[in-house]
């Protein structure tokens, strides 16, 4: 006996219907690593990463960097090299189509036009993550650096992948709207010109240009704490994301999407990028302001101070982590003084300026300057510190360095307080000079580039205070011929000569003739210079 089996036909379940959304995420997860593995993207990548990278690598990184600055140095170079490549790349995607000439065979799929214009929108996003992830690696990286002064705004991190997310919105709508490929560089170039611009004082209402781009370039004279900062990060952040709404749902308009959710969407995106935009124009508090008058009048109000040995450091509490870089420089020049010189008391207190001159045009008289460091040495005075050495905000560079190191050199030869920018002559400027480029190797350096820079004579100081001063070119070509030779030996002449050379009518004839240097001669009665220090 057999069984016949007999197959049976397999029944099919019906078809399920299609769903766009499901769809359109998946198209942009595949124009996402598309847009990643652009050759345009990678390049961008590596012109943002290539500079700090080397930095770090080569040992030429900033040691000391300030976090509130440091948040949003490298905007301008985020926004054309990530923004750019965001803006191109995805211009470019969306205009596939049409460049490969397959519009009417990507009409005859199942997916219409605005769901594919929102996965080239969507594609973007995965990438404003990659730049949020480099950011936030960069900002930790500095963080974890011991001289790191300060904390970083995350309104201004953020500022980052927001204005990659923006460009890139704007590439698609750029498509949407015409089908050139050189619409979307052309765009970055004008961005990048406007941006520069708006940074510019010349430029007709530059403070409120710079506010309304993707990213706003507002350089204060000097670095400043945390607490004194006024820049309107977060309004302007909502403002960028305002704009990011209201690009996207255009782009989603322009090619027919309709219905009440963009409607709304549109209307939020409009509401926040002009309620915000508006809201960054708002003048800065009278706290704010009262803090920064008081910072830059009476510091010690808003300082801590800490003694190490006879010296004492007075600083705002960000650049703490600072005051063992300044207690190198000073400890460099006393240790090539006599004895008694370098046991005496110093006071080294940290300034800042909230005035630019350069932007605002301002021309200070020598009597004004005059004026204004007499102030400061009276403030400084009644705060128990006379005479305290004026170290500004910024630090790590050679520049930096050699000049805070001529300030102090001076006040160990002279014990007067700091100079209004008065040259200082004679042996007097050959030992202030030599002193503070022999101080570390970074002074060296440093005084080197300033005397290679400078016309006249070598200024110390930094030019946004009052206290200031300048050797002439005379006195320090004798300072840089002692450099050359071993600091011991130097140093020992230095201590036998020193009440000769530190006196302020020694000429500096004689400072030649102690340490067996050629003097130049004297230029004519009409270019030399006045010696007020």
């Amino acid at each position: 006996m057999s069984t016949v089996m007999t197959e049976q036909p397999q029944v099919l379940p019906d078809p399920a219907p299609g769903d766009p959304r499901r769809a359109m995420v998946a198209l942009a997860r595949v124009e996402a690593v598309r847009l990643l593995r652009h050759p345009v993207t990678i390049a961008g990548i590596l012109l943002f990463v290539g500079p700090e990278l080397y930095g770090w690598l080569s040992g030429g990184a900033n040691r000391y960097p300030v976090l509130q600055d440091e948040d949003r140095s490298k905007q301008f170079l985020a926004l054309l090299a990530l923004g750019g490549a965001a803006l191109i790349a995805a211009n470019l995607a969306a205009l596939r189509a049409h460049r490969h000439a397959t519009t009417v065979l990507y009409d005859t799929f199942v997916l219409p036009q605005p769901w594919r214009t929102g996965a080239f929108l969507l594609s973007v996003v995965p990438f404003g993550l990659l730049v949020a992830v480099l950011v936030a690696v960069r900002i930790g990286l500095l963080a974890a650096v011991p001289g790191a002064a300060g904390r970083p705004n995350p309104y201004e991190l953020a500022a980052y992948p927001a204005a990659v997310l923006l460009l890139g919105a704007a590439g698609v709508l750029l498509a949407r709207l015409v089908r050139a490929v050189i619409v979307a560089p052309l765009l970055l170039l004008v961005l990048a010109v406007v941006t520069v611009a708006g940074l510019l004082p010349s430029t007709p209402a530059a403070a409120r240009l710079r506010w309304l781009l993707p990213i706003a370039m507002d350089e204060p004279p000097m670095p400043l704490p945390v607490d004194l900062m006024s820049r309107p990060a977060g309004w302007h952040l909502a403002y960028v994301v305002g704009l990011i709404v209201l690009v996207a749902a255009a782009a989603l308009a322009v090619t027919g999407a309709r219905g009440r959710r963009l409607v709304a969407a549109g209307a939020a995106g409009l509401s926040i990028t002009v309620l915000a935009g508006s809201a960054q124009f708002f003048p800065t508090s009278d706290a704010v302001r009262t803090a920064q008058a008081t910072a830059a009048e009476r510091p010690a109000e808003m300082q801590s101070c800490q003694r190490i040995d006879q010296v004492t450091y007075c600083a705002f509490d960000d650049f703490a982590p600072w005051v063992g870089g300044w207690d190198a420089v000073v400890r460099g020049v006393l240790r090539r003084v006599p004895e008694a010189q370098a046991r005496q008391p110093l006071a080294v207190r940290q300034r800042i300026s909230t005035a630019d001159r350069a932007a605002n045009g301002l021309v200070v008289t020598a009597e004004e300057q005059a004026a204004a460091a007499a102030a400061w040495r009276r403030v400084d005075a009644d705060a128990g510190t006379p005479n305290a050495v004026t170290v500004g905000t910024r630090w790590g560079d050679g520049e930096s360095e050699i000049g805070f190191a001529g300030l102090v050199a001076y006040e160990v030869v002279a014990r007067a307080g700091g100079p209004a920018g008065g040259q200082v002559c004679g042996a007097r400027g050959v030992l202030v000079g030599w002193l503070a480029g022999q101080a570390t190797p970074k002074a060296t350096d440093g005084l080197r580039e300033v005397d290679a820079n400078s016309w006249g004579g070598v200024p110390f100081g930094e030019w946004q205070f009052p206290v200031a001063l300048s050797v002439p070119d005379r006195e320090m070509a004798v300072a840089l011929a002692l450099l050359k030779r071993p600091a011991d030996e130097v140093a020992e002449l230095v201590r036998r000569s020193w009440a000769e050379l530190s006196a302020a009518g020694t000429p500096t004839e004689r400072a030649g003739e102690l340490f067996g240097v050629a003097v130049a001669p004297l230029p004519p009665e009409e270019e030399r210079t006045v010696c007020e220090a």
